[in-house]
C-alpha cells in the first residue's frame, strides 16, 4: 500500500549544529513517522552539507531574506506537491513553520497541523524573548491557530500562556514530546553523598542560570553537593564569573555539549536535575531526568508547571524557596522515592512511541 504523504516544515533542527546534532528528539520523531507516512521535510535553515537524512526527504530553503526565503518556500512546496500529493502539511513552531503550513493548506485544499512549542507562546519583556511580546507576530500567531486545521502544544502551560495573552481556541491537543526510554534507562540508586547535581541547557537568559547557581549556593552551605553544567551560550562568561563570585569554584564544573548518545550516562551520575528556567514548551531535560530516574527540582515552567507531583518546583526566581525544597526532599528519602517514581511511571507512558502515535492521528483526513 502506498504511504499517505506527509510535508513537515521546521526552521531548523534537523541536520544543523555541531556534528549535525540539532533537536535529537525532532529528528527522532520524524524517523520514527517515516515508518508510516513518506515524509519530506522543508527546513526553512541551512542544513549542513555532510547530513544524510534517514528514511525521508529533507529539503533546505536556504535564503536569509524573510521574503525571498517564503518565496521559496512557496515555489518549492508546489513543485513538490505536484509529483508527491501531500495529504497534511505539519508546521512545527506556529511562526514561521505552522504560518507556511496553513497558507499552503488553504491555497492547496490540504489538511494542516500546527505545533506550539515554546517561544511561540510566551511574552518575557525583561529579556527581550518570545514572540507574543510583539504585537504583530502575536496577530500572525493567532491567525495561525485559529485556521489550521489542527493545533497541538507541548504542555498545558503553553496553552495557558496563549489564553492570557488572549487567544480563545478550544480544542488545542496536548501531546508532550516523549523520548527513548530505553536509550534513557532508569537506574535506581541510593542518595549519594556529595549529592550530585545536574544542569543540561543553553547558558542563555531565558534558562536563568542565575537563580540556579544561587540556589546551589545555598544548598551545597548545608549538604555535601556537586553540580554539573552541560552547556553553551552566549552568557558562559557570565555564567562562570558569577561561579567565582559565589566561590563555588570547587564545586561547580562547566562542561561543553556532549553528543547525544553521551547524555545517559550523566544523568545515570546524577541524583538531581536542577533547571530554572524563567520559561520552557516542555523541557526535554526534564523529561530525560525522569525517565532515568533522576530527581526533578526547579521551576514551575513546561512540564513542571503540568506534572506538580512528578517534580519539585517553585515560582520562577525563587531560588532561596528552591533551596529550601531541595533540602527537604534530599531529607525524607520516601519522599523523593516517590517523587521520582511517579515521574518515571509518567516517561513510560509517554514515550517517544507514544508521542509518534498522537501525531500520526493528526495526519488522518479531514
Amino acid at each position: 500500500m502506498k504511504k499517505q504523504a506527509i510535508a513537515i516544515i521546521i526552521p531548523g533542527g534537523i541536520g544543523t549544529g555541531h556534528n549535525n546534532m540539532g533537536v535529537p528528539v525532532l529528528e527522532r520523531l520524524v524517523k520514527l513517522l517515516s515508518a508510516e507516512f513518506s515524509i519530506t521535510v522543508f527546513s526553512l535553515f541551512r542544513v549542513n552539507e555532510n547530513y544524510k537524512p534517514d528514511g525521508f526527504e529533507l529539503i533546505s530553503i536556504d535564503k536569509r531574506n524573510p521574503v525571498l526565503r517564503m518565496v521559496s518556500f512557496l515555489l518549492t512546496f508546489r513543485t513538490q506537491h505536484r509529483s508527491t500529493s501531500f495529504q497534511a502539511v505539519h508546521g512545527f513552531w506556529v511562526l514561521p513553520g505552522g504560518l507556511l503550513a496553513v497558507l499552503v493548506g488553504k491555497i492547496f485544499s490540504i489538511k494542516s497541523i500546527v505545533s506550539v512549542l515554546g517561544g511561540d507562546a510566551i511574552a518575557l519583556k525583561e529579556i527581550n524573548y518570545g514572540q507574543l511580546r510583539n504585537p504583530f507576530s502575536r496577530r500572525l500567531i493567532f491567525f495561525t491557530l485559529k485556521y489550521a486545521d489542527e493545533v497541538n502544544a507541548l504542555t498545558n502551560y503553553l496553552v495557558n500562556n496563549l489564553r492570557q495573552a488572549g487567544f480563545t481556541r478550544d480544542g488545542i491537543r496536548i501531546i508532550p514530546w516523549g523520548i527513548d526510554t530505553k536509550m534513557f534507562s532508569c537506574q535506581e540508586k541510593k542518595l549519594q553523598r556529595p549529592v550530585r547535581f545536574l544542569h543540561i541547557g543553553n547558558l542563555h537568559p531565558v534558562k536563568d542560570q542565575e537563580t540556579l547557581l544561587k540556589a546551589f549556593r545555598i544548598i551545597s552551605e548545608t549538604v555535601d553537593s556537586t553540580l554539573t553544567i552541560i552547556g553553551e551560550g552566549v552568557l558562559r562568561t557570565r555564567i562562570l564569573t558569577l561561579i567565582d563570585q559565589l566561590q563555588l569554584q570547587d564545586r561547580v564544573t562547566v562542561l561543553n555539549p556532549l553528543p547525544y548518545e553521551q547524555l545517559p550516562g550523566y544523568y545515570h551520575q546524577a541524583d538531581i536535575l536542577l533547571h530554572t528556567s524563567l520559561s520552557e514548551g516542555q523541557c526535554e531535560v526534564v523529561t530525560e531526568a525522569m525517565s532515568a530516574g533522576v530527581l526533578v527540582c526547579g521551576t514551575k515552567v513546561g512540564l513542571m508547571a503540568d506534572l506538580p507531583d512528578c517534580c519539585i518546583s517553585v515560582a520562577i526566581r525563587d531560588y532561596e524557596q528552591l533551596a529550601l525544597q531541595v533540602l527537604e526532599v534530599i531529607a525524607d528519602e520516601q519522599r523523593l522515592s516517590a517523587v521520582k517514581e511517579r515521574a518515571h511511571q509518567w516517561t513510560a507512558v509517554k514515550s517517544i512511541y507514544w508521542t509518534t502515535d498522537q501525531i500520526a492521528d493528526l495526519y488522518k483526513p479531514k
